[in-house]
């Protein structure tokens, strides 16, 4: 790739989380699950983009709307102090619907394909992103206006930093020295050169992050030494993440997600790697801090 297209990319990946580091520490409290629902509902629609396209029928719309749902009942009930099983409850409720809705249909030869289609887009995208918002009401403070800055903000903001610098490491190494293919029948242009470097990159910048906010980090119980394995589990999941949806558009025989991204294709192409680091983090967080 030339090193305009690179530099474009770079832009527009930098430009996307500096957005949502305003977003998450400096947004207003209600406006926060507007806009983890908004990206939701874009990664949603996109996904079932792609099922429309590999010829598989869905349920976008009520889809969509499950994985909105989600987050904005996940984020009330975290708000109210409850952290109860309202997640669960959506899900139990989106289900029961999807069958419901795929009665009535009487011209559609494949009813296993819709239904398995639309939960599959629930759970990819829903059940995955909601641990966003999971993150951001962990340790959350009673009075929001007395401090915007608590455990589980540190947390995504870490996630997401060693996301997107797997995704840049591996971007700009596979590039430059990308030789031995990774998985061609799933993305040919991915290497084993790629993904070392992806790793190494993601897991040294969640270091480096660790280290310079040090007095951030220290009392969640994540040090620079626990940084590093911790980082590497977090580029790992980075690099599933993002060969997952290449097998995805793989099996739909298309490009991108989506355009709305200008030089990296949809929302789904630009956050795929955050749905896996983001239950991580999430469970270090649970089990670890």
């Amino acid at each position: 790739m030339t090193l305009p297209a690179i530099k474009h990319r770079l832009i527009s990946g930098f430009s996307i989380a500096g957005v949502l580091f305003a977003a998450f520490f400096f947004l207003p409290d209600a406006g926060i699950p507007f806009v983890l629902a908004a990206l939701a509902a874009l990664m949603t629609l996109e996904f079932y983009q792609l099922m429309t396209a590999g010829g598989v029928a869905n349920f976008r719309v009520y889809g969509t709307l499950g994985a909105v749902a989600l987050v904005f009942v996940t984020w009330c009930a975290g708000v109210r102090g409850d952290r109860g099983t309202w997640d669960a409850v959506v899900l139990f409720l989106v289900t029961i619907g999807i069958f419901l809705r795929q009665f009535p249909q009487k011209d559609n030869p494949h009813p296993l394909r819709t239904i398995g289609g639309t939960l599959f887009g629930i759970l990819y995208v829903g059940l995955l992103w909601n641990f966003l918002t999971k993150l951001l009401l962990f340790g959350r403070p009673p009075d929001f206006a007395a401090s915007i800055y608590w455990p589980g903000r540190w947390l995504l903001l870490y996630a997401v930093f060693a996301a997107k610098f797997t995704d840049i490491g591996a971007y700009l190494v596979g590039c430059a020295m990308g030789r031995h293919k990774l998985i061609p029948r799933i993305s040919p242009g991915k290497s084993w050169e790629g993904v070392f470097g992806g790793l190494f990159v993601g897991t040294l910048a969640g270091t480096w992050l660790v280290w310079g906010l040090r007095d951030v980090f220290a009392p969640l119980g994540l040090t620079w030494p626990r940084a590093i394995p911790l980082g590497l589990v977090l580029s790992v999941c980075a690099v599933v993440g993002d060969l997952t949806e290449s097998l995805f558009k793989r099996a739909a025989n298309v490009k991108d997600s989506g355009g709305v991204v200008p030089g990296m294709g949809g929302t789904l192409d630009v956050l795929d790697s955050i749905l896996f680091t983001a239950p991580a983090a999430y469970l270090f967080l649970r089990l670890v801090a």
